[in-house]
């Protein structure tokens, strides 16, 4: 007994529009997170491209749609019965079952790209920080499995085989529930390495003396990830709600392609912190060298000199840790900022 095949919820031109249209949203973020750091460290680090490699996935992904989404909205009109099938159906639903691998093949490479992105940062970013690369391999080990994990619950043989094999083997009930499995099971792993990543910034923040209402700032940024994860459950939840249906291509395919540009933007969240224009007062209390990074939308403008030069600097052997420095104190210890990284936050005291 063959398994329901819903109709499309979705219109093809509307498809195709969040298609493009999340893609060009997300190339003018990566864009401006490519300018900004250009402006400011005077090149692109490998976390930037990661991101830029998943932004060309994307773009394979929309190409890939443009070319054959005809394709699945006639193999989704013969299936569930709205329209008759052509002499050339069995060709064009082979041409679309190949085109729908490599567009799944391209959205978990995307999004994993950009756990990468995020983990190469966090790792700079704990580069003086003890005991971080105890946190930092594992939680890279576990993300790089679950990649591979997801890559190898495709059901392949449902979408190479010949369009007889498709017919017989690929719309039973079995096939359609190992179908809602596993696109649960990978929500689960998504979700899982997204809290795993985020684990690695709040455990800097754990040891971090500072005001509470700085930490709850950085907090706040390094909470982006959660973005992701609410995108990835709302996918699943309406997509797979009901195993005995196959889930709408149209419509798993729509939220995959609004994941993978919201994750894309997303991971241009360094664009929170941006060069500042310089000021007698700042340059008193900044470091020699410093880039003069403040912390955008704060009531008070707080700088972020030593933390983002860890970035574009080597790290020194000091280990000594991040401290807050008091206001008071800030100008008598400037002199010590270029020997490691001593503070998270100064406040520049007003002329």
């Amino acid at each position: 007994m063959a398994s329901t095949i819903q109709r499309p919820r979705v219109e093809q031109s509307v498809f195709l529009g969040f298609v493009w249209g999340g893609f060009a949203v997300a190339i003018i973020c990566c864009g401006l997170r490519c300018l900004a750091r250009i402006r400011t460290f005077k090149k692109l680090l490998i976390d930037d491209y990661f991101v830029l490699l998943a932004l060309s996935l994307v773009l394979a992904s929309a190409i890939t749609w443009q070319i054959f989404a005809r394709d699945m909205y006639y193999v989704l009109g013969v299936s569930a019965g709205l329209e008759m099938p052509g002499e050339d159906f069995s060709q064009v639903a082979g041409d679309y079952f190949k085109a729908t691998l490599a567009v799944i093949i391209l959205f978990y490479s995307a999004l994993w790209c950009i756990k990468i992105s995020f983990l190469l940062f966090f790792r700079r970013l704990g580069n003086n920080v003890r005991g971080q690369r105890r946190i930092w391999w594992p939680v890279f080990g576990v993300t790089v499995a679950t990649y591979f994990a997801c890559i190898g619950s495709i059901q392949y043989q449902c979408l190479v085989s010949s369009f007889e094999y498709l017919a017989m083997n690929c719309a039973t009930p079995a096939a359609t529930s190992f179908q809602q499995i596993t696109l649960k099971l990978n929500c689960a792993w998504d979700v899982l390495t997204d809290c795993l990543i985020m684990l690695i910034p709040f455990s800097m923040l754990k040891g971090v003396q500072m005001r509470w209402h700085r930490k709850l700032a950085l907090a706040g940024i390094f909470s982006l990830v959660v973005i992701t994860m609410v995108f990835a459950i709302i996918r699943t939840a309406l997509v797979g709600s009901d195993n005995r249906t196959q889930p709408d291509s149209s419509w798993l395919y729509l939220w995959s392609a609004i994941e993978a540009s919201v994750v894309a933007c997303l991971a241009t969240f360094r664009n929170l912190f941006s060069r500042e224009s310089s000021r007698p007062q700042v340059e008193k209390a900044a470091a020699p060298g410093s880039s003069n990074m403040f912390l955008r939308g704060s009531r008070r403008r707080i700088k972020m000199s030593d933390i983002l030069d860890s970035l574009a600097s080597k790290p020194d052997n000091s280990g000594s840790g991040y401290q807050e420095q008091s206001e008071d104190a800030s100008d008598a210890q400037s002199d010590n900022h270029s020997h490691g990284i001593h503070s998270l936050y100064e406040v520049p005291r007003a002329a």
